[in-house]
């Protein structure tokens, strides 16, 4: 056996440092990962919305985890940088950022609510967060065969005739809203804020003499003054979905939900159960309440284990049809592009239009031909 023969066999027969058979795996954790990014559309951020919470933290979440989310926000008013909170990781999407998305061939996963109609910004994919009752808020009811739904909770879900994951965001703050300190309990207050202004239903009788919780006014109670009156209230009546009910419940204060043609289900009934909830003003209905509304925070600190379970699910299933998915041409989104940004590029029109017409012109060069072209600008 010659020489070379010998170190052939030896190489084959063990590695050539300690810890090489694991090289492939150990490389794979140093190589940056294809990962595609996250468009996440949603309204500035408000305190007094659940849903647009949601999206906030959605954005938020998924950073946190490693992936590459950003915010659209829409509708756009005015500087978008205003309608983002301080301390989330919530990076607004940038035309730049958006078009080197482009040219690294990553496929953008779009993630609308329920409330935003169609595909407006022509998304190669499409994510669809149902957070509330679909058409109840603004939206389509029906959504195309090739989105992928999810939705906020297992009643939302079960009004879509399609397969729709669960994606259960618990907003509230259990630190803020607490049982304690303890007061004595007298008296009702109640929230019906959409079903008076979007709704235009009436109230009830039953909440003649309760406190009022409204939103967005300039004396519409602190997150504070809230979980105060939920500690002094003997019950809190609701005329809709909110996550003013969840917050009473952290509070230990019975939630009462009073059915109307906009509210035939309780959002999350799935996931929290009916400890401390009542549906309509029986009495049995509101002792069985009263009794188990202990029971029912421990009920919602338990969906804090869920949570990133489902987040990875989330992030697999649409990581995977993104690496499937071409993504021929830039999305169009106005409320992101930066301003000038349109005429920089055109300050160099004629250098690209020369380099267009050659036939070893780079993709790039095209890309940002094809930008140009969906702004409006023409050639002279």
């Amino acid at each position: 056996m010659n020489h070379t023969t010998r170190c052939e066999d030896a190489g084959a027969a063990q590695p050539p440092w300690p810890g090489a058979e694991g090289l492939a795996a150990s490389t794979a954790l140093l190589l940056p990962r294809k990962r595609h990014p996250y468009y996440i559309v949603a309204p500035t951020y408000v305190r007094t919305s659940a849903g647009i919470r949601v999206l906030h933290l959605l954005c938020n979440a998924l950073n946190r985890l490693g992936e590459n989310a950003y915010l659209v926000i829409h509708p756009y008013m005015g500087d978008p940088h205003k309608g983002v909170h301080p301390y989330l990781d919530t990076p607004l999407l940038d035309a730049q950022r958006m078009l080197q998305h482009h040219e690294d061939g990553l496929c953008p996963i779009t993630i609308y609510p329920e409330t935003v109609r169609g595909n407006p910004f022509e998304a190669p994919l499409v994510v669809r967060y149902l957070l509330n009752f679909p058409g109840l808020l603004g939206g389509d009811e029906h959504y195309p065969a090739d989105e992928v739904m999810w939705a906020y909770s297992e009643a939302i879900a079960q009004e879509v005739d399609a397969s729709c994951e669960i994606l259960f965001f618990p907003v509230s703050d259990p630190e803020q809203f607490t049982p304690f300190p303890a007061q004595p309990r007298k008296g009702s207050c109640f929230y019906g804020a959409k079903y008076q202004a979007v709704h235009g239903g009436e109230l009830f009788e039953v909440t003649r003499d309760s406190v009022e919780i409204t939103r967005d006014l300039p004396d519409s109670p602190t997150p504070a003054q809230i979980a105060d009156l939920f500690r002094r209230s003997e019950v809190f009546y609701c005329y809709e979905n909110s996550a003013l009910a969840i917050e009473a419940l952290l509070c230990e204060c019975p939630v009462v939900f009073l059915p109307n043609p906009y509210l035939e289900r309780m959002i999350g009934f799935g996931e929290l159960g009916t400890d401390g909830i009542a549906w309509g003003t029986d009495p049995d209905q509101l002792e069985r309440a009263r009794a188990t509304v202990r029971q029912a925070r421990r009920n919602y600190l338990r969906l804090y284990d869920v949570l990133e379970q489902r987040l990875h699910a989330l992030i697999a299933q649409t990581q995977a049809l993104a690496a499937a998915r071409s993504y021929p041409r830039l999305m169009h989104i106005e409320s992101i592009q930066e301003p000038g940004m349109a005429m920089r590029l055109a300050s160099n029109w004629e250098v690209l239009r020369h380099a267009a017409q050659d036939q070893g012109v780079s993709r790039t060069l095209l890309r940002v031909l094809s930008y140009v072209r969906r702004k409006g600008l023409k050639l002279k």
